[in-house]
């Protein structure tokens, strides 16, 4: 908290009436039509003004609303399809460090309700054409200095107020934001004990003794935008900082080797946050960014003759709802004061049964009992026409509200003229053009919001710590940022991590929510694996986590060891980690030792197998090699056989010395 004076507190009053004046004044009449639009759909007889009300007392005034149906499907789109904010790396800017940035900026919108914020401010700008919510920080807890990053709900954005002069539909380029609300006179003077409650005695009050009511006082949280001179130092590492920012680590950086290399001095702003009533400052709080806290989301707009008009899909609807109420309350008025159909019958014919015969309307006895009278019984005339005049208005009104609000029965989910697919698509498409300003007011809003975050975050989380970050299927992981790590090499020290150097720019994804995405790639993946279960083999592992099942991700874990030892997979830097761990733990080794030892005796039996089949084929090759001989040997013989007989001295000779040459190499 800054102690200032009184007359600088008393001049920053004088501004702020004078400012609040300016912009209630400029934005009350779109408030106004924006609040009446809202009353429209949310009140109980919304769409039915006193005056009517009063004119058609104890007549029928029911209210068939089809503009809530428009509306509900519109903002039921959106829900379905959430943008993301994804952060890139613009200049000295690193992936991995953007990387960081998209996931930090994912757990705070898991983290401070962001998703509330911005359905709710979604909802106002869709119905009235015109939400907010609240890009802040503050302290983690009671009980330590470091500050995180919060998105707020603004429950009623009709409570901020902006510098009429803005051009931006961000309102980031005015000099001054308000967020104000009526505070119970006693939980003020509860918290605020030195402050006056009553403007009785406040000279300064002057004409703001409206922020003094009976029972109440309004506070405001009060920015503005305070001209300031900036010292700019570049850095021999190509760094860019204010030198009041680095004042305090200019000796740290020195010690790193880092020199101021260049500086300059520049016009900018700071942006001050005062909490005041309509009379004094009750406090000023530290505000550490450069942008407005307020984040402002508009329907349909336009600047009309330096006038900022906006809209949301009720109101150019209301017309054609109002009429399609009169004509259906005015066809049941018809209808009610048509004549009913009673029997025409002679006394004769009811004499005996006159009690059933009045009870007749009332009554379930599925037996009317009568009497003939001189061959006649009681009849009815013919019923009432239907009004074909009403129910053609009735119509005609009802296809002026889709024609108005852009949104046909397709886009609701209802049978219409189309009949084919392709006709109801192309009448959902455009239903879905119709409405696209809505989205791409929602997607400018988080452009704007993703810009104060990437402003915001490095000034908050400027010291070594531990955080959370988000991937894009909300897996967690735990990472340290800005950590001093000196190089083991050079001796130089470096920043791991670093969110406060470099610059970084972002991009807004509308589609499909994740989990949609998640269901329709689990649907083609199943359906490929069943026409190609050997391609399955390939991709098991993301199709099992796609089906988002109970223990599914024991199960990733599982297949992608088994593709790991396949070759089909690589492992990550985290799964090869786990398998260097596996590999060391004793279980591993005792493992290992016994499978070396499975593996050597395998080898020894592979080695007395192969030697048995050698000295099987060695026996096998004696064997054929006797038979061989013994064949000879008997040729011989039958040719000395022959030639003895013959008396032909010279082949016995012969044939005797070939049969002994056979039996010495035999042996």
């Amino acid at each position: 908290m800054v102690t200032r004076t009184k007359k600088k507190d008393a001049d920053i009053i004088t501004e702020a009436m004078k400012r609040f004046k300016a912009a209630d004044d400029a934005d009350r009449p779109e408030r106004e039509l924006a609040l009446e639009d809202l009353r429209f759909i949310f009140d109980e007889d919304g769409q039915w003004t006193a005056e009517d009300k009063k004119k058609r007392e104890g007549r029928p005034s029911f209210t068939f609303d089809r503009v809530s149906g428009a509306l509900d499907q519109l903002i039921g789109d959106q829900l379905q399809a959430r943008p993301g904010i994804k952060v890139r790396a613009s200049e000295d800017g690193d992936a991995d460090t953007a990387e960081i940035y998209t996931g930090l900026i994912r757990n705070i919108e898991a983290t401070t309700n962001a998703k509330s914020a911005y359905s709710n401010g979604f909802k106002f700008s869709a119905a009235g054409g015109y939400g907010c919510w609240l890009v802040t920080h503050d302290y983690k807890d009671e009980d330590t200095f470091d500050q995180d990053v919060e998105i707020r709900p603004i429950a009623n954005p009709f409570s901020a107020l902006f510098d009429p002069n803005c051009q931006a539909v961000t309102k980031h380029d005015g000099k001054f934001q308000f967020l104000f609300s009526d505070m119970d006179k006693d939980d003020f003077e509860a918290e605020y004990p030195k402050a006056e409650s009553t403007a009785n005695d406040l000279e300064s009050a002057g004409n703001n003794k409206e922020w003094f009511a009976k029972d109440t006082v309004r506070i405001a949280d009060y920015w503005r935008k305070v001209p300031v001179k900036v010292t700019l130092l570049l850095l021999s590492d190509g760094r860019t900082l204010n030198r009041d920012d680095a004042e305090d680590i200019l000796d740290e950086l020195a010690a790193q080797g880092i020199e101021v290399a260049n500086e300059r001095v520049v016009d900018s702003y700071k942006i001050e946050h005062f909490k005041i009533t309509g009379a004094e400052v009750l406090e000023e709080v530290e505000f550490a960014g450069k942008y407005f806290p307020i984040i402002p989301i508009y329907g349909k707009n336009i600047n009309l003759e330096g006038k900022f008009k906006y809209r949301g899909i009720v109101r150019k609807a209301k017309d054609a709802q109002r009429l399609y109420n009169y004509e259906i309350n005015g066809f049941i008025e018809t209808v009610e004061h048509q004549p009913k159909m009673p029997y025409f019958a002679t006394q004769a014919m009811i004499e005996g049964h006159e009690e059933k015969w009045q009870n007749l309307n009332t009554s379930n006895d599925p037996v009317l009992l009568f009497n003939f009278d001189n061959g006649q019984k009681p009849f009815r005339e013919a019923p009432p026409q239907v009004s074909q005049a009403h129910m053609a208005s009735m119509s005609v009104f009802a296809d002026n509200i889709k024609a108005q609000t852009g949104i046909y029965d397709a886009s609701l989910g209802g049978r219409s003229n189309e009949t084919s697919g392709k006709a109801i698509r192309e009448r959902d498409r455009q239903g879905d053009t119709a409405t696209y300003e809505y989205t791409d007011g929602l997607i400018e809003a988080l452009e704007h919001t993703g810009r104060v975050l990437i402003d915001l975050i490095p000034r908050i989380i400027d010291t070594k710590r531990q955080i959370r970050i988000l991937g894009q299927d909300d897996a967690e992981d735990v990472i340290e940022v800005n950590k001093p790590v000196q190089d083991m090499q050079t001796g130089e020290w470096i920043t791991v991590n670093d969110l406060t150097r470099g610059k970084y720019d972002l991009v807004v994804t509308s589609g499909s929510s994740y989990a949609t995405k998640r269901t329709e790639t689990a649907e083609q993946l199943g359906q490929i694996m069943a026409q190609n279960p050997q391609m399955g083999q390939l991709f098991a592992d993301v199709y099992i986590k796609s089906l988002d099942l109970v223990g599914g991700d024991d199960v990733v874990k599982r297949i992608r060891k088994m593709m790991i030892k396949q070759g089909v997979v690589e492992p990550t830097d985290e799964e090869k980690q786990e398998m260097q761990q596996e590999a060391s733990s004793p279980e591993a080794q005792q493992k290992k030792q016994q499978q070396d030892q499975m593996k050597q005796k395998a080898m020894q039996m592979e080695m007395a197998i192969k030697q048995a089949k050698v000295g099987l084929d060695q026996a096998n090759a004696r064997n054929k090699d006797s038979d061989t001989l013994l064949n000879q040997i008997e040729a011989k013989a039958a040719q000395l056989e022959l030639a003895m007989a013959q008396q032909d001295q010279q082949a016995s000779s012969q044939a005797l010395m070939a049969m002994r040459q056979l039996m010495s190499g035999r042996r």
